[in-house]
């Protein structure tokens, strides 16, 4: 779940999921390819960077572009829910947040904690939950140690990622808290597609 991605870059080639399974969560429609100009639009470019690193670090994975955050970078919670609920009705099992947002709403925690029937311990009604696909997500930029939504929500079945450099430590951009960033993994000068 990204700013989309560009569906003809060469490093995605045979690894995207069928054209039925893509979604533009922005637009409405089927095609998430990214939109904007590069170094004209801030967030442009960086859904095909994210997928082009897990095409180079899970090479049988097939991949799911879903266009949930426009070419500022920006989007709405309701959006997330959407394609997260999308991503698990379309089988997939691994759903990479690589952004996040400052106010826990607990978004994640009640699709997690859905049932079968839909129903989260609170109340909250989904048409289906997310208890069969693995969360992962990002633990922000700001260089502290301030919580970063959805990582900070610190669930079972969803991993917080932070940076690290070639050198193996902590990338000074990178938020970090050993409560709830669970792992770091390279993160900066890293090149994609």
């Amino acid at each position: 779940l990204d700013t989309g991605i560009d569906q003809e870059h060469p490093a995605f080639a045979g690894r995207l999921v069928d054209p039925d399974a893509r979604w533009d969560f922005v637009d409405n429609d089927s095609d998430p390819s990214e939109v904007g100009a590069v170094h004209v639009d801030p967030a442009f470019g960086h859904g095909t960077h994210v997928a082009g690193i897990i095409a180079l670090t899970a090479p049988e994975a097939k991949i799911m572009p879903l266009r949930v955050l426009d070419q500022d970078g920006e989007g709405e919670l309701w959006r997330i829910t959407a394609a997260l609920i999308w991503a698990a009705n379309n089988g997939a099992d691994i759903a990479n947040l690589s952004f996040g947002y400052p106010d826990d709403v607990r978004l994640l925690k009640d699709l997690i904690e859905c049932t079968d029937v839909g129903t989260t311990p609170t109340g909250t009604t989904f048409p289906i939950g997310l208890n069969r696909v693995a969360v992962v997500a990002a633990a922000g930029n700001g260089g502290n140690t301030a919580e970063v939504f959805p990582a900070a929500e610190d669930l079972n079945g969803m991993l917080g990622v932070g940076a690290s450099t070639r050198d193996d430590r902590l990338a000074s951009f990178s938020t970090y808290d050993r409560s709830w960033v669970e792992v770091t993994a390279p993160g900066d000068e890293i090149v994609s597609a």
